[in-house]
């Protein structure tokens, strides 16, 4: 059985909208230390796990038990998500984190880390992050006035997203370099606490919760995952969106997490290993790119179908992935090695990260709008939770991009999955019209 799918007149809302809510303005301020807290830690463990093992396979493969960490928990966590307290859910997540991190640091500030340690602990985390996604994806809902400020809050929660990407990786770069990973691990620790703290003083609106309860005790946690599935899999627009995604994040976004060898060709520069400062700006120039994208998606939906919108945008941005790839595939050494901060090879690298980036989170906000303002209450946490698989296979995809680069180079692995993604974007935009139609 199909459903109704809103279309663009209904969800037409300013990007800053939902910030008039003042209980979501506070849950947006708290998350700025989790959500630093995640990137941060993203941004240090690849760092320190390529440090150990100098292997693109392990960078794949820490950030891919993160991932797959989540996918495990993921679903099961959608359907607590449905059934519990979600703020009690994020209180418990946000100080199990903390701990986890604070683990980390010492284990590193010891010098004790080896690549097993930094595996399980990431492991551990991803677990934890499998049930802290789904529910923090559908909690917002009950710190709005109104369902007209879904768009808007979708907008913002991806702004503050990329927006810590801009300014923690950028920041944590130079602090690795100075003051080592442990010193990441530290302030990542620091800002889960915050949150779980100020989560603590954070009422929802409990109407919200008496809607999604009402059914939630009658069925095993079982049904109500396979609930959730069956309305994914009953209604077309949405299986499209999140195979969409999905694909997406596990053949495109992963490339985020081979960065750090991207980054390694400037370790024997001039100005000598300079190779975190650079990875910094990489990820900064990406989460700027993001910020931008996000800012304009409200603009741009009020002129385009948000079907078509994400679709050609999702195009756009892997062609620019696959100009990343090739462009740092005739790298000049010789130029990096004179001058690495004005090297054109480090040019079109920012350039084309920052393009890429832009488009992709236009196609990221678009797709979560219409399952945000399409899914039922009761099914929020359970389809957000399965939805919210998205990011961990970026992880995950970054295991196989790490095998592809291991046995070809990075950008090699690079070029070849945005390839497919073409094609495959591409074969959705033109035969899918019910999509283009949203």
């Amino acid at each position: 059985m199909e459903h109704p799918i809103k279309t663009k007149n209904e969800q037409s809302t300013g990007t800053f909208e939902a910030l008039k809510a003042s209980k979501f303005r506070l849950f947006w301020l708290a998350s700025l230390g989790s959500v630093g807290g995640t990137q941060l830690f993203a941004l240090a463990s690849g760092k320190l796990i390529y440090n150990i093992s100098g292997s693109e396979f392990f960078l794949g493969l820490v950030a891919a038990v993160f991932g797959l960490g989540t996918i495990i928990i993921n679903f099961l966590g959608g359907v607590i998500a449905d059934r519990l307290e979600k703020k009690i859910l994020m209180i418990i997540t946000s100080f199990c984190s903390s701990l986890i991190l604070i683990i980390l640091a010492i284990v590193d500030n010891l010098n004790l880390e080896t690549v097993s340690i930094v595996i399980i602990l990431s492991t551990i985390l991803g677990l934890i992050s499998g049930l802290d996604w789904p529910v923090r994806s559908s909690i917002f809902t009950q710190f709005l006035d109104n369902k007209e400020q879904i768009v808007s809050a979708v907008s913002l929660n991806a702004i503050l997203w990329q927006g810590v990407r801009i300014i923690a990786p950028g920041i944590g770069g130079f602090i690795i370099a100075y003051y080592g990973t442990q010193s990441i691990f530290y302030m990542s620790a620091l800002g889960f606490f915050i949150m779980g703290i100020i989560m603590i003083r954070i009422t929802p609106n409990k109407s919200f919760d008496k809607v999604e309860k009402k059914n939630s005790v009658k069925n095993s946690i079982f049904k109500d995952t396979l609930e959730g599935i069956k309305y994914i899999y009953e209604n077309r627009v949405f299986r499209i969106i999140i195979l969409a995604t999905y694909l997406t994040s596990f053949f495109g976004t992963s490339f985020l997490q081979l960065l750090p060898s991207f980054a390694d060709s400037y370790k024997l520069s001039s100005r000598g290993d300079v190779s975190a400062q650079i990875l910094g700006i990489l990820l900064s120039s990406a989460g700027i790119g993001a910020v931008f994208g996000t800012t304009i998606t409200s603009n741009l939906k009020n002129k385009i179908n948000i079907g078509k919108l994400a679709f050609a945008t999702n195009v756009i941005s892997v062609i620019f992935l696959l100009l990343f790839g090739i462009s740092n595939f005739f790298i000049n050494e010789n130029n990096i090695y004179s001058n690495p901060w004005i090297s054109y090879n480090l040019l079109l690298s920012l350039l084309f990260t920052f393009l890429t980036s832009t488009f992709s989170s236009i196609f990221m906000v678009c797709s979560m709008s219409i399952l945000q303002l399409n899914v039922p209450d009761k099914l929020r946490g359970r389809v957000m939770g399965i939805h919210t698989i998205t990011f961990s296979l970026m992880s995950v995809g970054a295991l196989i991009l790490g095998l592809l680069a291991e046995f070809f180079g990075s950008s090699i692995a690079v070029m070849s999955t945005s390839t497919l993604l073409i094609i495959i974007n591409l074969y959705i935009f033109i035969s899918k019209k019910e999509i283009r139609n949203i």
